[in-house]
């Protein structure tokens, strides 16, 4: 579970440290969950001092080189063709990792190793995040921990 904004942006934060060219990451989630805000962690890990600019009208967002940081919101996609149009997937080449909000909106176009981040409201306060996995890569890294909250939580938050 996630109780504040800041453990969503640190949740961000560590999983940017994860990322490695070519990688993608498939955010789901209702209105106002915290894709947004982990997508800011992310963005924070990879360019410090860069912000996040809602590609909710412009769909897309470039950030920083080395690597590119794609940021696409799906959310005003009307039909899964118009996914096609955006050419993320020729974004995504060189160095870039790619962050899809509104992911199910196209999920049968996007690349099939992948790390799928569901967000939701709990009762009460706090959001909780399901992870998935999908591709050795990220498979690797689940089973070596990484996503463990605990681990990640102690890192960022020595002695809470």
């Amino acid at each position: 579970m996630l109780r504040t904004e800041g453990e969503t942006l640190s949740l961000g934060r560590h999983v940017g440290s994860l990322l490695k060219p070519g990688d993608w990451i498939a955010l789901t989630g209702e209105l106002g969950s915290g894709k947004t805000t982990f997508v800011s962690g992310v963005l924070a890990s990879l360019h410090p001092g860069a912000r996040v600019r809602s590609p909710t009208y412009v769909l897309v967002e470039v950030y920083g080189a080395k690597p590119t940081v794609v940021h696409a919101d799906l959310f005003r996609l009307a039909s899964s063709r118009e996914y096609a149009g955006l050419g993320l997937e020729d974004l995504a080449l060189g160095d870039a990792v790619v962050l899809v909000e509104w992911a199910d909106r196209a999920a049968g176009d996007l690349p099939l190793d992948r790390l799928d981040l569901e967000l939701r409201y709990l009762d009460g306060d706090g959001r909780e995040i399901r992870i998935r996995p999908r591709g050795d890569r990220w498979e690797s890294l689940a089973r070596e921990g990484a996503f463990d909250r605990d681990r990640w939580h102690d890192a960022l938050y020595p002695g809470n």
